[in-house]
């Protein structure tokens, strides 16, 4: 036996020994474009799991045999391929480009990245994708510095943009351009279309565009074919479950009858019939849990096919997607549907060049109703309706009209409205046909001797279509909320924007200097036409059309604008070492009068690449390149309604004199003639740095933005007789500044490569002027006033509760007199009519409490990949600002008889004094001012993990015919680490109300598996 085990030894020992002998040894020399050697360079034998580095000469030694492939990969250099023979392996490695040499797209043109003087930010669409949205302008949401993006639960919402910071009273969308069309909607793209997104941020970039940049400008490209490249036929499609992972802790039927008596008891009042155990109404079979009724798993998915490719002169793309999104809420919505078609082609014939896209889009949206004219005004948002709904009143009863459940304040105590059944009778949508295309030609004049002149012309379209259509039958959902008659609403909106730009653009590079220089003029339309039709008095069975009803009435009108601007910027480069923009734009607008027409916008930038300077020696492993720059400009703003500077007057007034009747005319709407532009001026200073051979990207730069001029409406007496008691005129003056930091780490490590990037940007706002008397804006709990914010929270200050009779008897008088006890809310006294305190609360003693805006936004985002997997993950988040909330308020009310967050079981009482919730009292007048006591103000810092994504790529042809083929599965929204107790703290608002939630529609937790699969 024991000779066995040795022979067998022997023959395993001569077998590896073989293989030995028959793989061998390659060895070889990995060098720089330069012949330099390079150290720590990666070698794989690909397939297998064999590794060596380089050595100090760059020398190498790997066990592998004549025609394997060797992977060679090193930081900062190109990875490449190449097969070993029977010699040593010579291999040169190309240095690899950093995100410094990527093109960036500005206004009108493209720039290196390493060469730009202004603040612009890019958005890395790769990752961007896996974030699945209706409205891509959520894809900026984390991944650009000072830019802040609030959303909306809702499928179909649109989000809000803000870049930089509350500047102006009126609109403060950033101004968007798509392939090189100005002011193009985004909200009809799909975002498998897009290319790349690039932010303009400070006067040096935007200032091309001129009145439209006020806001910021986000350059959108799509995607194209590429020359001499066969066709490739995609496709993407994922589907996936949305889930309201967030809920409103608030009380059952038990809970609920318990605190509405002792309201009702403690303001001297008998119990309602619902609530009292000892009345024969008395409601004790009922106990609706409203969100778990009125919330469900929503689906969403979305399919795209695109073909691409293009010969030698020719290049073309073409793409169809589907998105269907259905929601969360019980009903006929929130859904919503979008089918998109696109095409853009080009072609090339000696020096002429043209080219077209055309998108067109048809999208039906349901939509959560809020008419005051059918559910009366006052109530919140559908959201909050099913929030504080009591549970006291059923989901469907089949009794009534309809067959939904529904309440009254003489038996139940409250109005509640079933949010169920109004969503469930009511139908309510919009159906949006947009159409949008641009044609381009371009003649290269001059192309040799190092001059390029180039001319080109380019022609857009964009006509939406809207149509908003409410029906709404006979329903019964109690006393308060009721409708016998069924009425039609029937209403189109049009809205037609059309451009014409040319451009002339030379660019010349002689010994050290670098010179590009372009001029252009640029023409935009734009009307809008709105037609409302209303019927009511139909009969059963019931055919919604407007002549259907017994009676119909309609009313329409239109408005028109035009720009005429004019534009040139030259850009100079030096030695590659000092950069020089300026730009120069003349912008004529009809909506102001034609003595304040013209607005000029100049602006200029400078830049010093600090590293490129001959006494510069650190090494470029520390500091591999180092950029100084500086901007100053002025933008423009004329986002305002047309024909403001015109009064308007009616021709059919009816005057009586000495007993007759005489038809005249008389002035309705007092006029503006004097506004003009509103103007904002920007400084920008900044560097930027990329350290450790490549591996470390760093940003930073300081802003200081003025707006002046104002545009904003100021209230004048009703008395005046004009319909119009907020006039437009010239009047405040608004300061933003901040500073902003991105980084970004790239490591490449073998098989294993990642990129992390974050950024972080801070806001400081100022008003200091308001125009007229400079009387201060109100909003809800919100006051804008000259040396303060926007919307800063206002109200009075909290005290405390009080101990007892004792320590009522020893504080101001609050609000009047009111007859308090023991348990209400002590508020401060603080002032009074001589600016001191003087023993009474009242509006005196109102103050501000705490900024709505939040003063860091950041962002984060990690990308790696692992052989064939790969691994995303992005999050974002605001700090240090306060959330009014309007839903927690009404949880948390003292009187009044809607559902209670169950906080409300630690409510003050006689027996229960160490508490910071007040008493119940249904005649309460005291407790729910507008103040900062505990809740009322809520920290609104939060992070949210917007995406997880995990991906696998298949190996290349592995199944026949599929050229690549990736799957994948993402998580989104997470969660988000907030201490909020409502929804969303980065919900929408006004501009006067920046930091008062109304009622934002909760974000779903969505899950998702997809493919892209390559032809």
């Amino acid at each position: 036996m024991k000779e066995v085990s040795s022979f067998l030894i022997v023959i395993v020992m001569l077998a590896i020994c073989q293989s030995a002998l028959a793989q061998g040894k390659i060895t070889g020399l990995v060098k720089d474009s330069v012949g330099n050697p390079v150290k720590g360079a990666t070698i794989k034998v690909k397939n297998k799991k064999i590794f060596t580095t380089s050595g100090e000469d760059g020398g190498f030694s790997i066990a592998a045999s004549p025609g394997e492939a060797l992977q060679v990969s090193s930081v900062g250099y190109e990875p490449v391929e190449v097969v070993a023979g029977n010699g040593a392996v010579m291999i040169s490695l190309k240095g690899k480009a950093t995100s410094l040499d990527d093109v960036v797209v500005i206004g009108y043109g493209t720039q290196r990245k390493k060469d730009l003087t202004g603040a612009v930010s890019t958005v890395n669409m790769a990752d961007a994708r896996k974030y699945t949205t209706n409205d891509m302008s959520q894809l900026l949401q984390g991944r650009a510095a000072g830019v802040a993006v609030n959303s909306d639960g809702q499928p179909g919402a649109v989000p809000s943009v803000r870049i930089r910071g509350f500047s102006t009273f009126g609109g403060f969308q950033p101004f968007y351009v798509v392939d090189g069309v100005p002011g193009a909607g985004i909200r009809d793209l799909s975002p498998n279309d897009i290319e790349s997104m690039t932010v303009l941020k400070d006067a040096s970039a935007a200032a091309i565009y001129g009145a439209a940049a006020a806001n910021g400008v986000v350059i959108v490209t799509t995607r194209t074919g590429r020359k001499n490249t066969p066709m490739k036929l995609t496709y993407n499609g994922y589907y996936g479950v949305d889930k309201i992972w967030q809920k409103q802790k608030v009380t059952d039927r038990v809970q609920y009858q318990t605190l509405n008596n002792e309201s009702r008891v403690n303001a001297g009042k008998t119990p309602f019939p619902a609530n009292d155990p000892t009345n024969p109404g008395y409601v004790s079979n009922i106990n609706t849990d409203w969100q778990k009724e009125g919330m469900k798993t929503g689906i969403r998915q979305n399919h795209n096919v695109s073909m691409s490719g293009g010969g030698p002169n020719s290049t073309y793309n073409f793409a169809l997607d589907y998105y269907d999104q259905k929601g969360t809420f019980v009903g006929n919505g929130p859904d919503y549907k979008r089918y998109t078609a696109r095409i853009n082609t080009s072609a090339e014939k000696g020096i002429l060049k043209v080219g077209e896209f055309f998108n067109y889009t048809h999208s039906h949206e349901n939509t959560l109703t809020f008419r005051d004219d059918i559910l009366l005004g006052g109530i919140p948002p559908m959201i909050g309706s099913l929030v504080v709904a009591i549970p006291t009143m059923p989901v469907r009863d089949s009794t009534l009209l309809n067959g939904f459940g529904g309440s009254n304040s003489e038996f139940n105590g409250a109005n509640s409205l079933n949010a169920i059944g109004i969503n469930s009778i009511l139908v309510n949508w919009v159906d949006v046909d947009r159409t949008f295309g641009n044609a381009y030609a371009e003649l290269k004049l001059i192309n040799g001797g190092g001059h390029h002149l180039r001319f080109k012309t380019s022609v857009s379209y964009d006509k939406t279509v809207t149509r908003d259509y409410t029906w709404q039958p006979p329903f019964f959902l109690g006393k308060f909320f009721s409708k016998p008659d069924a009425e039609l609403y029937d209403n189109s909106r049009v809205f037609t924007n059309a451009s014409i730009e040319n451009t002339l653009n030379y660019d010349k590079i002689f010994g050290k200097h670098s010179v590009e220089v372009l001029v252009g003029q640029s023409y935009r339309y734009g009307s809008f036409v709105e037609r409302d039709a209303h019927a009511k008095g139909f009969t059963a069975p019931y055919y919604p059309v407007i002549n259907s009803g017994a009676t119909n009435s309609s009313k329409g009108w239109q408005t028109e604008n035009a720009l005429e601007s004019y534009f040139g910027r030259v850009n100079y480069s030096y030695d590659d070492r000092y950069l020089l923009s300026a730009s120069l734009r003349r912008d004529g607008s009809s909506r102001f009068a034609p003595s304040n027409q013209y607005g000029y916008f100049p602006a200029a930038s400078v830049g010093w690449k600090l590293s490129n300077e001959k006494f510069w020696h650190v090494p470029v492993n520390i500091v591999s390149s180092l950029k100084l720059r500086g901007s100053y400009g002025k933008l423009g703003n004329q986002e305002i309604g047309d024909y403001q500077f015109q009064g308007t007057i009616n021709p059919g007034v009816v005057y009586t004199f000495a007993g007759n009747f005489y038809t005249g005319a008389l002035q309705t709407l007092v006029a503006s003639p004097d506004i003009k532009w509103e103007t904002k001026t920007i400084s920008n200073a900044g560097f930027d740095a990329t350290l450790l051979n490549g591996r470390l990207d760093f940003s930073a730069e300081y802003y200081y933005a003025k707006s002046t001029d104002v545009l904003v409406g100021i209230t004048i007496p009703a008395s005046t007789g004009f319909e119009n008691l907020n006039p437009t005129i010239n009047a405040a003056t608004l300061r933003n500044s901040g500073l902003e930091f991105t980084v970004a780490w790239h490591q490449h490590k073998g098989e294993f490569t990642y990129d992390i990037s974050a950024n972080l940007s801070t806001v400081s706002n100022k008003v200091l002027r308001l125009g007229g008397s400079d009387a201060p804006i109100y909003g809800v709990g919100a006051k804008t006033a000259i040396g303060q914010e926007v919307g800063q929270h206002f109200g009075y200050v909290y005290d405390g509760l009080f101990k007892d009779q004792a320590d009522i008897n020893s504080h101001a008088t609050q609000f009047g007199g009111l007859a308090l006890k023991p348990g209400d809310v002590k508020y401060k006294d603080i002032s009074g009519p001589n600016g001191k305190p003087d023993g009474v609360i009242d509006a005196y003693d109102r103050t501000y409490l705490g900024s709505g805006i939040p003063k860091f936004n950041y962002g984060l985002s990690i990308s790696a990949g692992y052989k064939r997997f790969d691994l995303a993950i992005s999050a974002s988040g605001s700090a240090k600002f306060l959330i009014n909330s309007r839903m927690y308020r009404d949880l948390h009310h003292s009187a009044g008889a809607l559902n209670y967050s169950t906080d409300m079981m630690n409510r003050w009482t006689p027996t229960h004094t160490n508490t910071d919730i007040p008493r119940l009292n249904d005649d309460d007048a005291n407790n729910m001012q507008d103040s900062n006591r505990p809740g009322w103000l809520q920290n609104g810092t939060y992070l949210r993990i917007n995406t997880l994504s995990l991906g696998y790529t298949l190996r290349d042809n592995l199944i026949k015919g599929i050229a690549s083929a990736r799957v994948y599965a993402t998580v989104q929204n997470l969660y988000s680490f907030q201490g909020y107790k409502g929804y969303n703290p980065d919900f929408t608002s006004g501009v006067f109300n920046p930091g008062f939630d109304f009622g934002s529609y909760p974000k779903p937790r969505t899950m998702l598996i997809g493919v892209q699969v390559s032809f």
